[in-house]
């Protein structure tokens, strides 16, 4: 009895023993658990935080972007509006010539055209104020034509008409043949120098 007593308390001195170094082992594992799984923690929040700085720094380039591109485009707009309204502006101004600087800018323009002669088409406007030596200046400039009887469905100046050949120098044609020399000049000489005085 006294063997089966001894038996059993080193059974359960051995299962204390073992159940002690299982405790200690587990408590090791678990530390590393715990610090592996903080470490990983550490990691990804170190990651979650370099995507979020990385997804703020790309939208503050597309924001930055989008905003230099709005104000380019407000400025070209801008420019555009400007150089519209000054094109409106030179036309107004041919059109509201008093009648002697108005024929004598026509005369002008016919000393460049061809053909030559046949009949010159003019607005209403234009034919109710038409000196009445307008043919005999028209032949100084070398054009030899009749003015027409029908008005022009022109805002200024005047067709050239020869046959099946028309040259249009009316204000608008002009000018919208112009438009680029005329667009270089405005920008050259105002937004230019507006750039100039801003520096």
């Amino acid at each position: 009895m006294a063997n089966d007593n001894n038996l059993l308390s080193y059974i359960v001195d051995d299962g204390r023993l073992q159940a002690k170094k299982i405790n200690e082992q587990t408590e090791i594992k678990r530390e590393e658990i715990l610090k592996d799984a903080e470490k990983k923690a550490e990691e990804n929040a170190a990651e979650i935080q370099q995507a979020a700085e990385n997804k703020a720094k790309s939208l503050r380039n597309i924001a930055s972007s989008n905003a230099s591109l709005v104000s380019r485009n407000t400025v070209l707009k801008a420019k555009r509006e400007q150089i519209d309204k000054t094109i409106d502006g030179m036309k107004q101004y041919i059109l509201s010539l008093e009648d002697e600087k108005y024929f004598s800018l026509i005369y002008r323009m016919a000393k460049n055209v061809s053909p030559k002669s046949g009949e010159i088409l003019l607005n209403e406007k234009d034919l109710n104020r038409l000196p009445s030596d307008f043919e005999e200046k028209l032949a100084e400039t070398g054009i030899k034509a009749v003015v027409g009887k029908t008005p022009a469905d022109i805002s200024g100046g005047f067709i050239l008409r020869e046959g099946a050949v028309e040259m249009n120098c009316s204000v608008d044609s002009v000018i919208d043949d112009k438009r680029n020399e005329i667009e270089d000049f405005i920008n050259e000489s105002i937004f230019k120098q507006g750039e100039k005085g801003d520096a």
